[in-house]
């Protein structure tokens, strides 16, 4: 499951940190679709917010071979009529699963239509259930392994720069594969939105949560789910055949206020102290405290029993020497 995201690099900068090499070996950066949505930063995206996604140039009749797209994160529907922004359908439309898009009502035409796209967050939260109904879920901050010194939660490491022989050097973005249909309003306007695939996790994640996002972890599986000339059944057959390396991916702790969607600060992916931690953390205060008192309690009762030994060994020494 993916309900949460990240995303705060700005709209341009965003464009670098998706840069690829073209047929000519040249890093290319990516540009914005004139669309009718526009992509706002955010610490913490929810369903019908937007979301940056990346989608083959052809879909806009764009020379690029890749173009960034603003959509909302939640499927429309095909058949849903009037206002987009008031469903009443009540389907949970931000995931769709791996295991039957191919079967969907809902999601199989976008597939038909080879409307596939990669959703780009910095990151996506999740929560593990507590250790007892004591304690609340705990939110988790999940992002790509960065290179040393790149702190995920803290953006004066990140460089964030590029250039056309080196291209992107800053933080890496997740691409998660997602598929994409368009809606026309009643005024004729064309309203793109997105959901993102999930799968069974593996042993890299399934300590959180049994759902993750099918993360494209190289530049190849971006190509392949992007190409408009693989027909559906090859493309969905390489995303199962995907193995997600443990070194793929980093996580740490945040606070709960992430839970609201309405909390956007840059708080919601600091890292924080689990709720098992601090309690680690007690037990072993309590274990140290109950150590050094009962350390403290023995090293007293030695003590007076040297004294009292001290004091009969005195009262014995002192009646022979009577007697002598």
């Amino acid at each position: 499951m993916c309900g949460r995201a990240c995303c705060s690099l700005d709209p341009d900068t965003l464009c670098c940190a998706c840069e690829y090499k073209d047929a000519n070996g040249k890093q290319q950066k990516l540009t914005w679709a004139k669309t009718e949505l526009k992509y706002t930063p955010s610490y913490n995206m929810g369903p019908q917010d937007v979301l940056p996604c990346m989608v083959s140039g052809s879909h806009f009749e764009e020379e690029k071979e890749r173009v960034l797209c603003a959509m909302i994160w939640g499927m429309i529907p095909p058949w849903h009529k009037g206002d987009y922004k008031k469903r009443s359908d009540k389907l949970s439309t931000h995931n769709g699963r791996l295991e039957n898009i191919q079967t969907s009502k809902l999601y199989s035409p976008s597939l038909q239509n080879r409307q596939r796209c990669i959703v780009v967050c910095e990151g996506f939260y999740e929560w593990k259930a507590g250790i007892s109904n004591k304690f609340p879920k705990q939110p988790y901050y999940i992002y790509a392994t960065q290179d040393k010194g790149i702190k995920a939660d803290d953006p004066t490491t990140w460089a964030n720069e590029f250039s056309e022989i080196d291209g992107w050097k800053g933080f890496k973005v997740l691409k998660l594969a997602g598929i994409f249909g368009t809606f026309e309003t009643e005024e004729g306007k064309i309203i793109h939105s997105c959901t993102i695939i999930t799968r069974e996790s593996n042993n890299v994640l399934s300590w959180l949560h049994h759902r993750m996002p099918v993360c494209l972890s190289n530049e190849e599986e971006c190509q392949v789910w992007l190409n408009n000339d693989l027909p559906t059944d090859v493309v969905i057959k390489r995303l199962n055949d995907m193995i997600l390396q443990e070194q793929t991916l980093s996580w740490h702790p945040v606070s709960t206020i992430v839970n609201n969607v309405l909390h956007k600060t840059a708080d919601c992916r600091k890292e924080k102290k689990s709720q098992e931690e601090k309690k680690d953390n007690q037990k072993s205060f309590m274990a140290s405290w109950l150590l050094k008192g009962s350390t403290a309690l023995n090293k007293r009762k030695s003590t007076e029993t040297n004294k009292n030994t001290n004091g009969e060994d005195e009262k014995r020494a002192s009646k022979i020497q009577k007697k002598n």
